[in-house]
C-alpha cells in the first residue's frame, strides 16, 4: 500500500455529528444489521451472493415474474471477526425487500442439541414461507411437516441419508441416539417414502415460484459434534431442489471439525475434502484494505464519542499507519478503539492521544505484553530511575552501547508488535521525534497508562497549565508557596520537564522568577532537614535539559536566565552557569570536564563577570547563611577561581555561634557530599571554627536535633580530614572535644 506521509485528520468528536445512519453497533462488538451503517461499503458484493443462492425469473418488460432458488450451497467464508455476520444480515435484508423470496435464518450456536436444531431448521422455514407466501403459505407449510415426518422415522432413514453422501457411518452412530426422542415430536406420515415426500416439496416450491434461501451463520463458534450435525442437515435433510444456503463460516476451524485422524494436518486435509462434498463454492471474504480500516476507524472513533487531533508530528502518523497496516478485521479496530475510548478518557490531556492509540491496541491484541511493560518499564523509557540512569550512564562511559533486545525484555509474544512497540518507545528504534513531554516514552506518563489516570502524587496538565497562566509574578508566588506547602513542587518540576515544549514562552519570565523567589527559606538559619536545596537542583536540571533538546528551547532557557537575573535570583541561575563552567572547561579542576552547553563559552564569560559582584555580596553581607538553602553562589565563584582572601574572612566571621556553624554544616556537607579537607579551608578558616565548635561544646550549647547534630559532626569530620560519612551514630560531643586542633 502506498501511503502519504501525513494521515487525514480524525477530527475532533466535539466537532462531528452523529450521521442519522449511526448505531451503537458500529462501535459495540457485534454485527451491524442495516445497510445504512455499512461503513465498508459492501451492497455489490451482497448483490453478487444474492445472484449465487436466487435466480430471478423477468417478462420481455423486465418485470419480475418469479425467483428461484439456485439449490446451490454457497459458503461465505473468513476468519473470525471479518465482518461475516454483518454481510448476512445485509444479504439478509436485502432479500426481505424482494417479492416471492423466503428468507430462514438459521445460527446453530443457540441450540443445545441436535434434535433442537432439526426442529429449529423446520421451523425457521416454515416462519419464512407463512411471511413470503401468506395465505397461500399452507399447502407448502404441509408438505414441510410430511416431509419432516418422513424422515425422522427412528432415526435410521436420516441416518442412512447422510452416510450415503459422504458421512462415512459417522451418522448411523451419533443420530441414532438422539431420533427416537425427535421423532415423538413431529408428524408422521402414512405411506410415502423420505424420498417422495421431499419431491413433492420441490415441486410445490416450484409452482409457487418462490426462492427459499437458509442463511446459517456462526458454524465456526460451535463445538466439533454441532459443526457435524449442521453440515450433515445441509447435504441430506436439507438436500431440497428450491432451498439455497448461504454459509458463514471460519474454513480453517470447520475442515479441523469435519475432519478425521491424529494429527492437524490429518485432520485439516480430510475435514477440506468432505467440505468440497457440501459447500459447491466458497466466497471468501475481502481482506480489510487499507481506505476500509481509515474509514472504519473513523466511524467508531465518532460513534464511540471519541478522537484523534490533527497529525502534528511524524511519529503520530507513523502510528496510525502501523494500526492500519496491522489491522485485520472490523471486530480488532471495533475492540482498539472500545479500550482506547475508555483510557484517552482516564488520561486525557496528559498524555498524546496516538500514543494511547497504539497501547490500546497492544492491551486488546498481547495483554501479556502490556503485563510485560509494567515490569520492565525502567528499560523502555527515555528517563529511567536512577538504577537504570547509572547501568546506561557506566556503560556510555565505557563506550558500549545499551543494546535493548525486546525479545528478552517483553517475551517471545513482543514478535509481531515490534515495529509498534519501537514506535511507543523510541529508544527501542531510531526514532529521535520523542522529546514531546506527553508520550508514554516518558516514565510517569507510562505509569500513568498503567495505573490508569494520574498515580498518586502526580499533577495534572490542567493544573500546570492555569498555575502557567498565572499573572503577575506575585500571584504566582503565593500559587507556589502553596504547593512547596503540600510538598507538590517536586513533582511539578518533573510534570514541567514533559511539558515545558508545549507551554507558552511568554509565561516562562512569570514562573521562573515566581519559583526562585519560594525556593529562597522564609526564616533565619537552617532548623533542621529541608528539602528545598534539592528542588534548586531539579529546578536547574529540568532547564538544562530542556535548553538542550533545540535551538529554540536553548533561546526561551536564555530568556529565563536573564528574567531570574533580573528578579535577584541566587539559585537557580548560578547553577546553570556554574554548569556552563565546567562544559567549557573553565574551573581549576585538573581534568577537565567538557560537554553539552545552552550558553556559548563567551556568554558564559559575560555572566560571570556580570553576575560575580552580586554573587560576593550575597555571601559577605550574610545571605548565603540565613536565607539560602544550598550554596551554588559559593561554589560558582570557588569554581571560577575567583574566590577571595577578604570572602574568607568574611564568612570565617559570619560562623560566630552554633546556629550559624550549623547552618553552614548542613549547607556544606549534607548526607552523600563530600568536600575535602583543603577545599574547606580554602573557604573558611577552619582552625577557628573548629576552636569555637569546642567552645560550645564546653558549654553544652550543641543542638539538640539530632539531624543538625550530625551535619556538625560531618563538619568536624572534614575539618579534621575524616571521612564524614564514617561518623557512627553513637558519636556525641565527645568527638568535637577529642581534639581541639586541627590534625
Amino acid at each position: 500500500m502506498t501511503r502519504s506521509p501525513h494521515s487525514p485528520s480524525f477530527g475532533s468528536a466535539e466537532k462531528m455529528t452523529h450521521s442519522a445512519v449511526s448505531s451503537s453497533a458500529i462501535s459495540q462488538d457485534r454485527a451491524i444489521e442495516r445497510s445504512a451503517n455499512d461503513i465498508l461499503d459492501r451492497g455489490a458484493f451482497v448483490d453478487s451472493l444474492i445472484c449465487a443462492v436466487v435466480h430471478t425469473d423477468r417478462n420481455r418488460d423486465g418485470e419480475v415474474t418469479g425467483r428461484r432458488s439456485t439449490g446451490f450451497v454457497v459458503g461465505l467464508t473468513g476468519e473470525w471477526g471479518l465482518g461475516k455476520s454483518s454481510v448476512l444480515n445485509l444479504v439478509k435484508e436485502r432479500l426481505d425487500s424482494y417479492d416471492h423470496v423466503a428468507v430462514a435464518a438459521l445460527n446453530p450456536w443457540l441450540f443445545n442439541s441436535r434434535d433442537d436444531l432439526l426442529k429449529a431448521y423446520f421451523n425457521v422455514l416454515r416462519d419464512a414461507l407463512g411471511k413470503t407466501l401468506k395465505e397461500r403459505a399452507r399447502d407448502i407449510q404441509e408438505q414441510l411437516d410430511k416431509y419432516k415426518g418422513a424422515i425422522g422415522l427412528g432415526g435410521t432413514v436420516i441416518a442412512a441419508a447422510i452416510d450415503l453422501h459422504g458421512g462415512a457411518g459417522f451418522a448411523s452412530k451419533v443420530w441414532s441416539r438422539w431420533g427416537k426422542r425427535a421423532t415423538e415430536q413431529i408428524k408422521k406420515p402414512l405411506d410415502l417414502s423420505p424420498d417422495e415426500e421431499r419431491r413433492s416439496l420441490e415441486t410445490k416450491l416450484r409452482m409457487a415460484k418462490v426462492a427459499v434461501v437458509v442463511l446459517i451463520d456462526e458454524l465456526d463458534r460451535v463445538e466439533d459434534d454441532e459443526v457435524r450435525a449442521v453440515a450433515q442437515l445441509i447435504k441430506a435433510v436439507g438436500d431440497i431442489r428450491g432451498i439455497s444456503y448461504l454459509v458463514a463460516y471460519d474454513p480453517k476451524h470447520v475442515a479441523q471439525a469435519l475432519g478425521r485422524g491424529t494429527n492437524p494436518f490429518e485432520r485439516q486435509s480430510s475435514g477440506e475434502a468432505y467440505l468440497e462434498k457440501i459447500v459447491q463454492f466458497a466466497v471468501p471474504l475481502r481482506p480489510l484494505l487499507e481506505e476500509d480500516a481509515r474509514a472504519l476507524l473513523q466511524a467508531v472513533l465518532r460513534d464511540a464519542a471519541a478522537s484523534l487531533p490533527p497529525v502534528e508530528h511524524d511519529y503520530q502518523s507513523a502510528i496510525l499507519n502501523e494500526l492500519i497496516d496491522a489491522v485485520q478485521t472490523p471486530r480488532e479496530i471495533k475492540r482498539l478503539i472500545g479500550a482506547f475510548a475508555a483510557l484517552e478518557q482516564m488520561v486525557r490531556h496528559e498524555i498524546c492521544p496516538y500514543d494511547v492509540l497504539g497501547y490500546s491496541w497492544l492491551l486488546t491484541k498481547a495483554p501479556t505484553v502490556r503485563d510485560a511493560i509494567a515490569r520492565s518499564i525502567d528499560t523502555l523509557v527515555d528517563d529511567p530511575g536512577e538504577r537504570e540512569m547509572f547501568r546506561r550512564a557506566a556503560a556510555a562511559v565505557g563506550n558500549r552501547t545499551v543494546e535493548v533486545r525486546l525479545a528478552e525484555i517483553l517475551g517471545d509474544a513482543v514478535a509481531p508488535h515490534e515495529r509498534m512497540l519501537k514506535l511507543l518507545f523510541p529508544r527501542l528504534g531510531t526514532d529521535d521525534d520523542a522529546d514531546s513531554g506527553i508520550r508514554i516514552s516518558r516514565r510517569r506518563n507510562l505509569v500513568r497508562l498503567l495505573y490508569l489516570g494520574d498515580p498518586p502524587g502526580s499533577i495534572p496538565r490542567a493544573e500546570i497549565e492555569r498555575l502557567w497562566s498565572t499573572h503577575p509574578v506575585t500571584r504566582s508566588v503565593q500559587a507556589l508557596r502553596s504547593m512547596l506547602a503540600a510538598e507538590r513542587i517536586a513533582p511539578l518540576l518533573d510534570r514541567i520537564l514533559d511539558l515545558l515544549p508545549q507551554l507558552p514562552a511568554e509565561n516562562d519570565t512569570v514562573f521562573w522568577p515566581a519559583l526562585a523567589r519560594i525556593l529562597v527559606r522564609q526564616h533565619d538559619w537552617i532548623r533542621g532537614p529541608e528539602a528545598l536545596g534539592s528542588l534548586v537542583e531539579d529546578a536547574g536540571r529540568t532547564l538544562w535539559l530542556f535548553g538542550k533538546l533545540s535551538e529554540h528551547s536553548a533561546n526561551r532557557v536564555r530568556a529565563i536566565l536573564d528574567s531570574l537575573i533580573a528578579g535577584g535570583d541566587l539559585l537557580i541561575a548560578p547553577w546553570l552557569l556554574r554548569k556552563h563552567l565546567f562544559a567549557h572547561n573553565m574551573t581549576s579542576h585538573a581534568r577537565p570536564i567538557g560537554g553539552e552547553f545552552i550558553l556559548t563559552k563567551d556568554e558564559t564569560a559575560n555572566y560571570l563577570e556580570r553576575e560575580l559582584p552580586r554573587y560576593m555580596n550575597a555571601i559577605t553581607d550574610g545571605m548565603l547563611l540565613k536565607r539560602l538553602p544550598c550554596t551554588e553562589v559559593l561554589y560558582f565563584i570557588l569554581n571560577a577561581q575567583r574566590w577571595t582572601s577578604d570572602l574568607r574572612t568574611s564568612l570565617t566571621s559570619q560562623l560566630d555561634d552554633i546556629v550559624a556553624i550549623t547552618t553552614f554544616a548542613a549547607l556544606t556537607v549534607p548526607p552523600k557530599y563530600l568536600l575535602d579537607k583543603e577545599t574547606m579551608n580554602k573557604i573558611i578558616d577552619g582552625e577557628v571554627v573548629l576552636c569555637r565548635l569546642v567552645e560550645v561544646a564546653n558549654e553544652g550549647r550543641i543542638p539538640a536535633d539530632p539531624w543538625l547534630r550530625r551535619s556538625l559532626l560531618r563538619l568536624v569530620a572534614t575539618l579534621r580530614g575524616h571521612d564524614p560519612h564514617a561518623i557512627r551514630d553513637q558519636e556525641d560531643d565527645s568527638y568535637i572535644l577529642r581534639n581541639s586542633a586541627l590534625e
